[in-house]
């Protein structure tokens, strides 16, 4: 079985086979192998790790915050900014200065790579969080 795989391995991967003896991570023309550009997936980008506190003029909280909230049920509710959610603001409950953006590690759109708000607005719905989008050109004709 082991011959298989190897052999299988070698057919679809041949530099990765050539290098998996030799090191950790296999490499494919000088890019290390991972399950995010792997086979698999193909996805490109993974290095990519969300904002940058210096990315935002505004308070903030950062991503991983925000998720410690949100699994303690302490997210009242969600603004994503339309068209991808690239910025998205939670309402705290108990919190006057609430909404606040969502800032540091949150991931926004990348079409080439793995980054994506949709992560985000998986687990509001998934912890069951009202949420909505927001188109921001829209909200001023509105007040208009």
């Amino acid at each position: 079985m082991m011959t298989t795989v190897a052999s299988i391995t070698s057919i679809l991967l041949p530099a990765a086979a050539a290098n998996a003896a030799d090191t950790a991570n296999p490499e494919v023309r000088g890019i290390d192998v991972t399950p995010f550009n792997g086979l698999a997936f193909q996805y490109r980008g993974s290095e990519y790790g969300g904002l940058k506190a210096s990315d935002i003029n505004e308070p903030s909280i950062s991503y991983k915050d925000f998720m410690e909230k949100l699994k303690a049920g302490e997210i009242e509710f969600v603004e994503f900014m339309a068209p991808d959610g690239d910025a998205a603001y939670a309402t705290i409950k108990g919190k006057s200065d609430s909404p606040i953006r969502i800032g540091e590690g949150y991931p926004i759109e990348q079409h080439d790579g793995w980054s994506s708000p949709a992560f985000a607005v998986r687990a509001v719905k998934n912890a069951n969080v009202p949420y909505k989008f927001t188109v921001p050109a829209l909200s001023t004709l509105r007040k208009g």
